[in-house]
Order: structure tokens, then C-alpha cells, then sequence
């Protein structure tokens, strides 16, 4: 049984502290890890009950991340928070990929020790435009429109890091035919560059977090 214990992972130290009482506030035994491998030793040591994971820890690549510790820890639960406003969509995404509650410290200043002791009971959290957004599904609308076979072969050669020359010649196609189906791609994925043809991809089962590992 896992103690209500949690890790705060970001490397933005003050940002850490004014969580920290907070979470101190609800009854939570608090660490902070602000590298990847802070963070993986902490966990063993600790074996938290909940991660804090600031919004930006990893980049854009930030949601792909949360898939890979949802499926490694399926008994720690994934908090998400950022110190600036709370944008939906980003927040929809992390939903999506496995967290399970989001806020803002600026937006929720007064409140944040209330939303804690919620989180700790159990209970999910996140703002109600958040909760709109999550409504209308906005998240899984592009990946309702099939992908092709070879276009899955073209997302999988892509996230490896391959050329669009470097396709056509595994592919036996010209360079404009991979443009074309970029283009195809890019459209169904709802985006215009390599990360959401991997986010799309993880949606959509074609891809598998561990396959991002190196």
C-alpha cells in the first residue's frame, strides 16, 4: 500500500517550494526531483503515491512521458500543474495520456490546499473550461479519420528519425510521393510537425511508448 506520499518533478525550485507547503498543508509527505533521474531514484526510494508533474518537465514531449510512467506505474497517479494559465487543449492532451488531474498555481492561488485535500481523497481535478474541452472529446477528433497502411509505415519511419529521402528509398517511392503522403498525414493528425504525428500515432495504438526508447 503506497503511502500519500508525492514527488514534485520540475527544476524550477521556487515554483517547488510554494507547492511544497501546500501539499505539506494537505497531509502529503513531499519531495521535489527535478531531472529524470532524480526523479527515478526517488521513486524507488519512495515509492510515491501521487507524481506532481510540472507542465513543461519534458517539453512537448511532455504527454508521451506520462504514457510511459502510466504504463511502468500503474498504481502512482499523475497530477499535472503549471504556474501560468491553463490552457485546455494542452491540458486535454495530458489528460488523454494518462493524468488525471491539472490546475495553475496562479490561477488557483487561494485555493490550491483545498484542491490538494481533494486530489488526495481520491478525487479528480481540473477547471471547468478544462472539463468542457474533455466533453466534447476535442482531444480524439483527429484520430477518428483512418490511416493507411503505408502512411503508418511513413509515421513509424518518421518518428525513427528518417528523412523524407531516407523514406522514399526504404519505400521505394520518390520524395514527392512522401510529401504528398506528409501532407495526408499532417491533415488526419490535426497538425504540422513530427510531434503530433507521435502523439497521434500513440493515440491512435500505432505507436508504442517503448518504442521511443533509445
Amino acid at each position: 500500500m503506497r503511502n500519500n506520499s508525492v514527488i514534485i518533478a520540475t527544476n524550477a525550485f521556487f515554483l517547488a517550494d510554494t507547492l511544497r507547503e501546500k501539499l505539506k498543508d494537505a497531509s502529503f509527505q513531499v519531495f521535489v526531483a527535478a531531472s529524470d533521474n532524480e526523479l527515478a531514484d526517488k521513486m524507488k526510494a519512495v515509492s510515491p503515491r501521487f507524481i506532481f508533474l510540472e507542465h513543461c518537465f519534458h517539453g512537448q514531449g511532455t504527454d508521451i512521458f506520462i504514457q510511459r510512467m502510466v504504463r511502468r506505474n500503474r498504481e502512482i497517479r499523475i497530477v499535472m500543474w503549471t504556474a501560468s494559465e491553463v490552457k485546455p487543449l494542452a491540458a486535454a492532451r495530458f489528460i488523454a495520456a494518462g493524468a488525471e488531474s491539472y490546475f495553475s498555481l496562479r490561477d488557483t492561488s487561494n485555493n490550491i490546499e483545498t484542491i490538494c485535500t481533494r486530489i488526495a481523497s481520491g478525487r479528480s481535478y481540473y477547471p471547468a473550461d478544462v472539463e468542457a474541452m474533455l466533453e466534447r472529446d476535442y482531444i480524439y477528433t483527429a484520430v477518428k479519420e483512418d490511416l493507411t497502411q503505408r502512411e503508418i509505415e511513413i509515421i513509424k519511419l518518421t518518428i525513427s528519425g528518417k528523412s523524407n529521402k531516407e523514406i522514399g528509398e526504404i519505400l521505394s517511392m520518390s520524395f514527392h510521393t512522401v510529401k504528398f503522403h506528409k501532407a495526408n498525414i499532417y491533415r488526419k493528425c490535426g497538425g504540422n510537425n513530427p510531434i503530433d504525428i507521435l502523439r497521434n500515432g500513440l493515440l491512435r495504438g500505432v505507436i508504442h511508448p517503448d518504442d521511443l526508447e533509445q
